[in-house]
């Protein structure tokens, strides 16, 4: 018996979802919290029939509820990059997710075109331009000469996973010393609180893809609370880096949740203004994760594992 594919929510729905989400984050909404339908059209400025389109998947993924009369209610609050993986995948999401894996595996050279990816990935033109769109929205390729794309540096290797934390050990803690350094407190609350119940669950129910998403907002809030439009833009960059596919080894279980626990003193401090301490931390908790990667010189990496990124 033949069963129809599953149908695709619209692209633009998604992303008007995602949107949403995070609007629900920033206002603070919690589980049982209404969620307007008309407030939202004033807010994006789009009609209300696509905010309808964006809500019925939020419905769909039970992120909301909806009852007759009563509209709708936040079912779950998802926290940073939590709303991202709480949505399904357009096509053209999954296809570049397909082409940055096969580029982390070796399987793609440093340039692709639209004619390569037809071929290798048995799709059509609009398709595959739709990916490569995508892919050039998360930075991760750009344009080349002639009909090719190139990719962009990423950490597909122990060489630049060390270039990264040291890339990062000069920026960060900078931006937490920054005069003009000003955190969201409700943000830092909404942080801790999703850190600590992670934290509270046993280690065989340890959620890596949960900890790499609290992990990546933690260190975007410190990044976009700088103060600093040029550290904060290269930081941000390089937060999008780390949530692409990758090969590198993982880290085990007890080291990611002692690097939580070191985010929540980090949170700890800035909530009491105490940056300097803040950013002495924010160092020590960089090199305790760096002393915890293979060195480079160690070539034995069993490929295929996925990364769980710190």
């Amino acid at each position: 018996m033949s069963t129809t594919p599953e149908k695709k929510p619209r692209t633009n729905h998604l992303e008007l979802a995602r949107r949403i989400l995070e609007h629900t984050q920033e206002s603070g909404l919690v589980a049982g919290d209404a969620v307007a339908e008309q407030a939202l059209s004033r807010t994006f400025q789009v009609s209300r029939t696509l905010i309808r389109g964006a809500l019925k998947v939020l419905l769909e993924q039970n992120l909301l509820s909806h009852e007759a009369g009563k509209g709708y209610r936040l079912l779950a609050a998802p926290v940073g990059q939590a709303l991202n993986s709480a949505l399904p995948q357009a096509d053209e999401e999954e296809l570049a997710t397909s082409v940055l894996r096969d580029r982390m595996a070796g399987r793609l050279g440093d340039s692709i075109s639209i004619s390569e990816l037809m071929r290798r990935y048995d799709i059509g033109r609009p398709a595959a331009q739709k990916a490569l769109q995508q892919l050039s929205e998360t930075q991760a390729i750009e344009r080349g000469a002639g009909q090719y794309w190139q990719f962009r540096p990423s950490l597909n290797s122990l060489a630049a996973l060390e270039e990264s934390l040291k890339l990062r050990l000069i920026l960060e803690p900078e931006a937490l010393l920054n005069p003009h350094f000003n955190a969201d407190p409700q943000r830092l609350a909404l942080l801790r609180s999703a850190t600590q119940t992670l934290l509270a669950s046993p280690v065989e129910d340890f959620d890596i893809q949960q900890f790499r998403e609290l992990d990546i907002s933690f260190h975007e809030l410190i990044a976009q609370s700088c103060g600093n439009r040029f550290i904060a833009d290269t930081l941000l960059q390089h937060q999008r880096l780390r949530r692409l596919p990758n090969l590198l080894p993982s880290v085990s279980v007890h080291r990611l949740q002692e690097a939580l626990r070191e985010h929540l003193q980090i949170i700890a401090h800035i909530e009491r203004g105490q940056l300097e301490i803040a950013a002495d931390l924010l160092r020590l908790h960089l090199r305790l994760s760096a002393a915890q990667r293979p060195q480079t010189a160690n070539r034995g990496i069993p490929q295929g594992q996925m990364f769980g990124r710190r």
